[in-house]
């Protein structure tokens, strides 16, 4: 042992393989908890032997359980090595696969016998416990249970419209020479930013312009974020808000907030009808569908309310409460946003993939996105919007995806990847 150590001084044991192995045991798969059983076993001459095994005591589910076998085996007489009490009670205390154990075996043995397959002992033990195993699961019939399933009839759908979601924005980009979609998303954070004002603006003379809402509300932020919220309302004509969580919603269901559409954002998880039909109960008008979803469960999905689907852009993979440039670049603790002067950064993982990086110093938030860029074809999808993730784009190549999903087609190359599309979840 090195360091300075004394005598008298405390020392605690880290490690245990005792414990650990008891541990192990749990997720093993193996039966932990066993039922404790009493056997009879009765070997006669010129009889078949006969077994009879029931529970030591009144187990809840074993109550007047209890089972006799006779089996083909008659033993006979012994030459020179005869059968032993001893051997008959090791045999058949081999359980340990089985959720019982036996806690008393009585053998009755005549002496002088010979069994001539001491493995029919252990077929006899399996299956004398398989019957005891049997009877009980009889006891646990299953009654069907009628359920009042709800009738989802699917609104009638015309050509998918179009939402662009702004993940990040650019200052020197003119927003005003953005064309055919029908809404557009704005993250708070940049309402709080008055550097942007001008983008807003832009945007908003244009396009019906919604507020996205993150999906992480640190508390300490709380008060901010609402005034964020209620000053871009009182400045700007928003349509309404995209919800990233439940209690955003619920929030936002006081009287001044309902003439606002409410969008569900994919990470509410909508998966299925009843998914949906819950978020419509709380006001929800639109929701946007899992990525995880195939095309098959697309389809599937009928609702009353509108839905969305994510066709293009980046999925957040992470999101960290911690800002990993903080130290780099030398604005720990206070903070210049250094990190927004038109630098991009990412982390390379092992094969060489870059995951974009985008810090956001609104609530100390570090969001990190896939490498892949998802883009799907919309067509045949039973949607009512087709929604574009911008993130690094500029305004020409976002013209041009925006041309694409409307002419129901997808951008090809390595960069691009159709998802869960084709893939059972």
């Amino acid at each position: 042992m090195k360091g300075n150590i004394a005598p008298g001084d405390k020392i605690f044991k880290i490690g245990s393989k005792t414990l650990s192995d008891e541990a192990e045991l749990t997720f093993s798969g193996k039966e932990i908890r066993k039922v404790k059983l009493n056997c009879k076993i009765s070997i006669k001459k010129d009889k078949p032997i006969s077994v009879f095994i029931k529970p030591d005591r009144e187990y809840e589910h074993y109550k007047n359980v209890s089972i006799t076998l006779t089996s083909d085996i008659i033993p006979t007489a012994s030459i020179n090595q005869p059968i032993t009490k001893e051997k008959i009670i090791t045999q058949f205390s081999k359980t340990t696969d089985t959720p019982f154990e036996f806690s008393k075996i009585e053998v009755d043995l005549d002496e002088g016998l010979y069994i001539p397959k001491i493995s029919e002992i252990n077929a006899l033990r399996r299956y004398a416990l398989k019957k005891l195993e049997e009877l009980v699961c009889l006891k646990f019939t299953r009654v069907p249970v009628k359920v009042k399933t709800r009738d989802f009839k699917d609104k009638k759908h015309i050509p998918f419209k179009t939402s662009l979601c702004l993940m990040d924005m650019n200052t020197s980009f003119d927003y005003s020479k953005l064309e055919d979609v029908d809404r557009v998303y704005i993250p708070l954070k940049f309402f709080e930013h008055s550097g942007y004002k001008d983008c807003i603006s832009a945007i908003n003379t244009k396009f019906d312009t919604y507020i996205y809402i993150p999906t992480i509300l640190t508390s300490n932020y709380y008060n901010l974020i609402w005034n964020t919220i209620n000053s871009a309302l009182a400045e700007f004509n928003i349509s309404g808000f995209v919800f990233s969580n439940l209690s955003s919603i619920i929030k936002m269901k006081e009287p001044e907030y309902k003439k606002y559409d409410f969008i569900a954002n994919y990470t509410l998880n909508t998966f299925n009808n009843y998914s949906a039909y819950e978020l419509s109960r709380i006001g929800v008008d639109t929701v946007t569908l899992s990525p995880e979803l195939n095309k098959s469960d697309i389809q599937n999905i009928s609702s009353n309310i509108d839905k969305e689907l994510i066709v293009y852009g980046r999925l957040k993979v992470m999101s960290s409460r911690y800002c990993l440039l903080g130290h780099s670049n030398l604005c720990y603790p206070t903070c210049d946003a250094k990190c927004r002067e038109n630098k991009k950064y990412y982390l390379k993982d092992r094969m060489g993939f870059l995951f974009r990086v985008i810090p956001d110093n609104f609530q100390t938030v570090t969001n990190i996105y896939n490498s892949k860029i998802i883009s799907i074809n919309p067509n045949d999808l039973n949607i009512d919007y087709a929604r574009i993730n911008i993130l690094d784009e500029n305004i020409e190549e976002i013209n041009n995806i925006i041309s694409t999903v409307k002419a129901g087609s997808r951008l090809e190359g390595q960069d691009y990847t159709n998802g869960h599309m084709y893939r059972n979840v």
